[in-house]
């Protein structure tokens, strides 16, 4: 089997090899022994993306001009990398993505932090918490000329009847791009949701002026909906609360008839998932399903014969598929005229890894991987101009990202590092399998540091969701400077992936099941006595330090008994799972959510905290609302058990909205909270 390390998920890939690179930049300069500085960590990627203009004569760059500041757009020539670029952005205007509408204009999405009326514990659930001011983000698409001129918001908020009937989550939800219409450089379909009650509205706009129609209004009936190549709606999805099951509909290219088709028991979490349309066959779709395997494989359908056996194309034992990967080389495909073709499929195993159907595909992603670091995953983020040009984005398990610029298959051209962390500052990672208390086999990733001798102290540091998982990629969960951050200061970690995490087949992750607390803890006790065993942790100084779920599983890591741990680090955490259901009271399938989230409540079980635990949490979030390490911090001060409280202002609960004064309070806080703490 001919994997390739690159993870592109469904992006498309450009393949045609064309003789030896020539690098200009490609390798890392040999790292200091010096661990990198607190402050190299706390700062947002310098680089978030760079996205190249239809035609490839321009090169959209997000870059961070300082510590502390927002992101600003710089818009290169291709021609002339070397001329000043434009420069877009703000003070005030913090911008999170860009995309290219067409080769005038780009799509720009912003956000900032509002008050808004509504209830303390989720601005869209009614009857739960108290009623007040909810803080929280607004996030909006603007769309910009390339030289800076004509800022636009989309839709234009000057059609009053449309936003007589603005929904609060609509004011404050970012609508999402869904096509740039092939057939028509000035317009765009975006969605937006409203609330699980309004359900999804669909509108074409013009990204000239923000001039929208409503093209369709998707009521909470509706759980998703599939656009094909040309922008028409070809396949939703309709919920059925009565049978606890999902109804999926399509209609045959050309035609507006729907037609029932496939259907699948919500009870079962084993969905349908359609990952893209087959180029050059309209009414065949590549799908993402078990069927009949523990594990996710792609299977082809064909809606012209609705009721006939899809076909396998591909699938591996212990993984699930992920992904297909398609080339849309040339600039008739990139504009729409002509159908990219099938090169690959994608999965995770211990890395992200694709398997390669396409030669001419695979030998350009061998010479791309020839000039760059080995371990790297060298992903071809973007292509233009009949491949003239490539953006690859590189990372690794020591390397935390850089992009490149590809010029005619023969000039790599480094456009700038993600962080201004070196390989050789980094800890070594690799994948361990353990075997539970119960027998189950169980993945996990370790991260040693990179000096020092065994045994270390040792950090547990369970992921979140917890629907999730850890692999050997810096960028496989949005948490990833975290171990590294650790493995600097002298500490290993283990970050399992205990059961109920994903990409492990249906088995793997149905074992999680209401065992919150539970046996899904175990397993993170038993991955750390796994490293007490094989000499690597020191039983005497160990902690557990997690975020979301992870923070979730930091708290009842704190009440355990015995206790392997000295200290814990719980961030943004669940404390009350009578909380965390009654948010999710109108979620379309409470029942089932329920069901496999339940499990051990850290709220009720307050006399059993035995060790120092650091609590942290912004107060914009709304996913796990700060309120739940509120209760936490007051039940633990009513019983006088140590513990500290770092409160995050205006960070919400992604790490993108921890911004490089959140990161160093919290990263001084957790360091001396471990030093002087937690007895190691």
């Amino acid at each position: 089997m001919n994997c390739r390390k690159a993870f592109l998920g469904l992006v498309a890939l450009a393949g045609m090899a064309g003789g030896l690179l020539a690098p200009a930049s490609a390798s890392a300069q040999a790292g200091s022994p010096e661990p990198p500085p607190l402050e190299a960590f706390a700062m947002r990627p310098i680089i978030l993306d760079a996205d190249l203009s239809p035609s490839g004569e321009h090169l959209a760059v997000l870059r961070l001009p300082g510590q502390g500041e927002n992101y600003v757009i710089q818009v290169f020539r291709t021609a002339d990398m070397t001329a000043a670029p434009y420069t877009l952005g703000a003070e005030h205007m913090d911008i999170v993505g860009v995309n290219w509408a067409n080769d005038e204009r780009l799509l720009v999405r912003t956000r900032q932090p509002v008050e808004v009326p509504g209830r303390r514990i989720g601005y869209n659930t009614p009857g739960i918490g108290l009623t007040g001011r909810v803080k929280t983000y607004a996030w909006k698409l603007l769309s910009v000329g390339l030289d800076g001129g004509r800022w636009v918001e989309l839709p234009s908020k000057s059609n009053i009847a449309r936003f007589a009937s603005e929904t609060v989550v609509q004011r404050l939800a970012s609508p999402g791009l869904v096509h740039r219409l092939p057939d028509e450089d000035d317009w765009v379909l975006i969605e937006w949701f409203g609330s699980d009650d309004v359900g999804t509205e669909i509108f074409r706009v013009n990204i000239e002026d923000g001039r929208s129609e409503s093209l369709l209004q998707l009521s909470s009936s509706y759980g998703d909906y599939r656009f094909d190549y040309d922008g028409d709606l070809r396949i939703r999805s309709v919920v059925a609360r009565s049978e606890n099951s999902i109804h999926m509909e399509y209609r045959l290219k050309g035609e507006t008839a729907w037609n029932e088709w496939l259907s699948y028991d919500v009870d079962e979490r084993r969905p349908l998932s359609v990952i893209g349309f087959v180029p050059g066959e309209p009414n065949q779709v590549y799908m993402l399903s078990a069927r009949g395997r523990d594990t996710e494989g792609i299977f082809l359908y064909d809606m012209t014969a609705p009721e006939a056996e899809p076909e396998l194309l591909f699938a591996i034992d212990r993984y699930d598929a992920g992904g297909v990967v398609t080339a849309c080389i040339s600039q008739a495909c990139i504009d729409g005229d002509e159908d990219p073709r099938l090169v690959g499929f994608q999965y995770t195993g211990d890395a992200p890894e694709i398997y390669y159907i396409d030669e001419e595909a695979e030998g350009l992603q061998r010479s791309i991987d020839a000039v760059l670091p080995a371990d790297n995953f060298n992903a071809i983020h973007d292509r233009a101009a009949d491949d003239k040009y490539i953006v690859i984005h590189s990372t690794g398990p020591k390397e935390p990202g850089r992009y490149y610029l590809l010029t005619d298959k023969q000039q790599l051209q480094l456009l700038g590092q993600t962080t201004a962390i070196e390989s050789g500052q980094l800890g070594e990672s690799r994948v361990v399998w353990y075997e539970a208390r119960d027998g189950m086999l169980l993945n996990a990733v370790l991260t040693l540091p990179p000096q020092g001798e065994a045994p270390f102290p040792t950090v547990a540091n369970p992921h979140g969701g917890p629907q999730s998982r850890d692999s050997l990629h810096w960028n496989s969960s949005y948490w990833d400077e975290w171990p590294q951050l650790l493995a600097t200061r002298g500490y290993a970690v283990l970050q399992p992936n205990f059961r109920g995490s994903i990409g492990f087949g249906h088995e793997y992750f149905a074992a999680g099941d209401r065992q919150w607390g539970y046996r899904m803890q175990d397993d993170v006790d038993d991955g750390m006595q796994f490293l007490v065993e094989q000499g690597i942790a020191d039983p005497e100084r160990m902690a557990i330090f997690g975020w979301s779920y992870g923070g979730y599983s930091a708290m009842v890591g704190a009440m355990r008994e015995p206790n392997i741990y000295r200290c814990s680090i719980a961030g943004a955490g669940v404390s009350s799972m009578e909380l965390i259901s009654k948010e999710a009271w109108n979620y379309r399938f409470r029942e089932v959510i329920q069901r496999s989230q339940g499990g051990l409540s850290p709220i009720v079980n307050m006399d059993d905290v035995n060790i120092p635990i650091l609590l942290v949490h912004g107060d914009r979030d709304l996913i796990v609302p700060i309120r739940h390490s509120d209760l936490f911090a007051l039940e633990l001060e009513r019983r006088d058990k140590p513990f500290r409280y770092e409160k995050l202002i205006d960070a919400a609960h992604t790490v993108d909205t921890l911004g490089f004064d959140h990161n160093m309070q919290f990263y001084t806080a957790l360091f001396d909270f471990l030093d002087n703490d937690c007895n190691f």
